[in-house]
């Protein structure tokens, strides 16, 4: 409707079929919001905008909303040394089969790690951070031999809160024959998630061989090696990861052409495949498009969230082209023709933007954290002169609006996707589709332990949720003998809202807890948190949630638990 207040601030489902091209609509927090012109009305499911808050580890607290049972501990020492134990009543009840029968609902492609959690403490610069010298350092602290802070990570994080919402999962990837490999498959085993070996035990043996042969001693391969991945936390909810993945030498499995048939098997009954950047740093691009086509050739949705790599796929302006920018850019070229979904935060999506100031900002992006919608980012941005000098930096503060960062990044050349998710952080997550639909979000408001996982525990839910509205499209297809392809606009819009609904509360209850893994988000802290809002509309509506989104979100997850024998 022309004339109409800011769409986030307006508690109802709002249908907007624009005349002019496009239409601008201020608002506070996304400073400039455009609505692109599309040949279908335009869906915006909204709710209440929530000021972006700053804390010190702490958002508002709804603890007193809470029951403390709740609130599952985490294992092993807290970083202040008290001893923490495991509370698995709150787990879902994870199937301990190791095939399933039927379809999977989602696998996820690569990246297994095992994270070792270090106590809080100053993180180190970007340039200090990634190095052999302080990946040894850490290798061999005292922290690293400690057990207790041993925990799965990687993609280990969405499998885990996947199977917990009730998902059929598997996981294609590799670990080596080594503690940290045990270690990984018990804990997914317990967690009810399956693993398929990437690569085949004849080529494992066949590239030890080699190795051995080159170096004339039994030295090991990284064949025989599980990732292990050092997580620092600042103490004030940040964090940051060192790794041999930022090592290289890319890819570490360069060996590996496709996956294993258990693998392959995996990929061609599954519904939709979860790729990470990271997986790039482990395979060759032609390994990872013949895993993806396996499972698009039956009907598979995939799903890329490129995480902190995003900064590495696209090359600066005024720098030379270079063997690694070539091969990441054909990785980002394959990836995003086959894409179904992508999931960034909101300067990750605008590093994947080919040009345009949004690109300029994305790559510029100090820490790549999520700053929530049109909020303020710091940048080291190339000068007006920099195709002259390359080397000149200018630091400033720069907007970037989810909506023309999405859009431009749906439109880039080559680009498949039907949706990109923006995630906001505390300020909730949004949705904006080819076709033109826009849906904003909120977060409930937690106490932070940290926010290792959060993101890939909302991920596990936009899974969810966006299987759900394909096979409702599909039945209205089918009942409609392919005369309707398309969901009415109120209907796309609620249910693209209440997938949202279940994300956010799925990312705030991880984001409660220290570490992730198997410390990610459990079903009754997202229900707790989904009744919370339900039960106090007052605070639901500062956090930008709508009561009814958070029923609708709650039955999306019982019926998830109920299909899968999860639910009590």
């Amino acid at each position: 409707d022309r004339g109409t207040t800011c769409p986030l601030h307006s508690a109802a489902v709002v249908h907007l079929s624009w005349t002019p091209k496009e239409a601008r609509v201020a608002c506070p927090v996304f400073a400039s919001m455009t609505c692109v012109s599309s040949p279908f009305p335009v869906a915006i499911a909204n709710v209440k905008c929530v000021p972006r808050f700053k804390t010190k580890g702490t958002g508002r607290s709804v603890a007193n909303l809470l029951s403390r049972s709740a609130f599952r501990q985490v294992s092993g020492t807290s970083p202040t040394g008290s001893k923490l134990g495991r509370d698995t009543t709150t787990r879902a009840f994870a199937s301990h089969s190791d095939e399933y029968s039927g379809p999977l609902d989602v696998v996820a492609l690569g990246n297994m790690c095992v994270d070792i959690l270090h106590p809080p403490g100053p993180i180190p610069d970007a340039q200090s951070l990634k190095t052999s010298e302080f990946l040894t350092t850490l290798d061999e602290s005292l922290f690293a031999r400690e057990r207790e802070r041993w925990e799965v990570g990687g993609n280990c994080n969405f499998l885990i809160a996947a199977a917990r919402l009730g998902m059929r999962v598997e996981c294609v990837g590799h670990v080596g024959n080594d503690a940290a490999g045990a270690f990984l498959k018990n804990t997914l085993h317990d967690e009810g998630v399956p693993l398929r070996r990437l690569a085949s035990r004849e080529l494992v043996d066949e590239v030890r061989e080699k190795e051995r042969k080159k170096n004339g001693a039994e030295t090991g391969s990284q064949m025989d090696k599980t990732l292990v991945c050092h997580v620092l936390r600042d103490g004030d909810g940040g964090h940051a990861f060192c790794s041999r993945y930022d090592l290289g030498p890319w890819p570490l499995l360069a060996e590996v052409n496709g996956v294993d048939d258990h693998a392959a098997k995996s990929l061609g009954k599954t519904r939709a495949v979860f790729v990470n950047g990271f997986v790039f740093d482990e395979l060759k691009p032609s390994a990872v498009k013949s895993a993806v086509a396996i499972a698009k050739a039956n009907g598979a949705g995939i799903f890329f969230d490129p995480g902190p790599r995003a900064f590495t796929f696209v090359k600066k302006r005024g720098s030379k082209d270079s063997k690694q920018y070539v091969e990441r850019a054909e990785a980002l070229d394959m990836i995003l023709s086959n894409c179904d979904v992508i999931l960034a935060t909101l300067e990750e999506a605008a590093a994947l933007v080919e040009r345009g100031d949004a690109a300029d900002v994305g790559h510029g992006a100090l820490r790549g954290t999520a700053v929530g919608g049109g909020a303020s980012v710091e940048v080291a941005s190339l000068d007006e002169n920099d195709g002259k000098d390359s080397n000149a930096r200018l630091k400033g503060k720069f907007t970037l609006d989810p909506a023309t960062v999405a859009f431009q990044l749906l439109r880039r050349p080559g680009c498949s996707a039907d949706w990109v998710v923006i995630k906001c952080g505390p300020d909730g997550a949004s949705v904006f589709t080819k076709r033109g639909d826009m849906v904003f979000v909120g977060s409930p408001s937690v106490t932070v332990g940290d926010t290792v996982g959060c993101g890939d525990s909302a991920a596990a839910a936009i899974v969810l949720g966006y299987a759900k509205i394909q096979a409702v499209k599909k039945k209205l297809f089918e009942a409609s003998s392919g005369k309707i392809a398309y969901l009415p606009n109120a209907k796309l819009a609620a249910m693209i809202e209440e997938t949202l609904t279940l994300a956010t509360a799925t990312g705030a209850a991880t984001a409660t807890t220290i570490g992730a893994g198997r410390n990610v988000a459990t079903v009754d802290l997202v229900k707790s948190l989904l009744d919370s809002c339900v039960c106090d509309t007052e605070s639901c509506a500062g956090w930008g949630i709508s009561p009814d989104a958070a029923k609708r979100a709650k039955a999306l997850l019982d019926d998830s638990l109920e299909k899968s024998g999860k639910r009590e």
